[in-house]
């Protein structure tokens, strides 16, 4: 019999892979979901992401692997290495069977380095899941670039039905950016400098998942350009940039300016963090006690993540709670979550 537990994880894991739909629907990939919110797509936060629930969606894991298969330049390697070392959202498996696929292209040969792993598990399983654990059956003999990964599916083939990201789409900047400024910490930062008022070297490097070093050099050259302005605050420069010079970038219609920066990665982690803790939330015997101990001990854990972001705002549970309490607690922010989701992480939720 399924508890409350299951159907929470169910719902959330269900709104996420709509989220993510609407995400990749408006990289490029063929859907008629649209997203309504106006903050920026992090194509290596979504990417990783995807590597691990997209394991619960075939036809989403599919058109993710077929738009990288058209467009997999557009993405930062190195970036996606350093994000995924912080907040290790991906199915690294699933990951390296798309990077071998990805690096059949001589265009796409540095794919090549995350496909090289050392230790593999001993059994095959399944790549596609159900939420009720089955599996659908592999057609026709399995794919031989996930089967070295010891990862069972159909053959997979492209489509090519993706198209590039769209310019006039918002939530599409950084790719725009990087379109302009190439694939590098130029485009990240220059997202980042449009979406705030100013910012210090080492947070823009913690927001945009590079080295602290690296974009104070990089944004010391930029500013030789005379579009990006700088002051001193103590022993650090602030950095900044007038957005009425770059509004040639904003050729959309929703919203009036530039869409928010959210610090996708570790919001990623914590609905990753939190579909677990329901998963192995399935004891009917279990005590309040004994939920109770291992709630706070996910809230430990997960702190981090959520001091990373803007949910914290909104959430109620903290480990001072005890017994139903805390579990009510953690219920109610699950299902402010759900909402946040279902909504598109619209700008006015996010208001502190």
């Amino acid at each position: 019999m399924r508890n409350s537990s299951h159907d929470l994880r169910d719902k959330l894991l269900e709104r996420l892979l709509d989220f993510l739909w609407r995400q990749w629907t408006s990289l490029g990939v063929p859907g008629n979901r649209t997203s309504k919110g106006a903050w920026i797509i992090d194509p290596e936060a979504l990417i990783l992401i995807t590597t691990h629930v997209g394991r619960y969606d075939a036809r989403l894991l599919d058109l993710a692997i077929d738009w990288l298969h058209s467009y997999g330049r557009c993405v930062n390697l190195q970036r996606l290495g350093r994000i995924h070392g912080q907040w290790p959202n991906a199915d690294e498996l699933v990951l390296s069977a798309i990077a071998e696929i990805l690096s059949e292209q001589s265009t796409l040969r540095k794919w090549k380095t995350i496909s090289e792993k050392e230790f593999l598990p001993e059994s095959e399983e399944p790549l596609f899941l159900s939420l009720s654990g089955s599996a659908p059956p592999v057609l026709g003999d399995p794919d031989p670039r996930f089967k070295r990964f010891r990862l069972l599916r159909s053959k997979w083939t492209s489509r090519g039905a993706c198209k590039a990201p769209r310019s006039d789409r918002a939530a599409n900047l950084l790719c725009t950016l990087r379109a302009f400024f190439g694939v590098n910490a130029r485009a990240e930062i220059m997202a980042w400098l449009l979406t705030h008022q100013s910012g210090h070297p080492a947070a823009i490097a913690k927001a945009t998942g590079y080295f602290s070093k690296s974009i104070q050099a990089t944004l010391n050259e930029m500013e030789q350009s005379g579009q990006i302005r700088s002051a001193r605050e103590g022993r650090e420069k602030k950095f900044w940039v007038q957005p009425e010079n770059w509004k040639f970038f904003a050729t959309w219609d929703h919203p009036s300016g530039f869409p928010l920066w959210i610090n996708w990665p570790p919001i990623f982690y914590f609905i990753k963090r939190t579909l677990q803790l329901l998963t192995e939330d399935d004891s009917p015997h279990a005590s309040v006690q004994l939920r109770a101990i291992q709630q706070r001990g996910f809230l430990d854990e997960i702190a981090p993540a959520l001091r990373e972001t803007v949910l914290h705002f909104g959430m109620v549970s903290n480990r001072n709670a005890t017994g139903h309490k805390l579990i009510e607690a953690v219920r109610e922010d699950i299902e402010k979550l759900i909402h946040l989701l279902e909504t598109d992480f619209s700008e006015e939720i996010l208001s502190p």
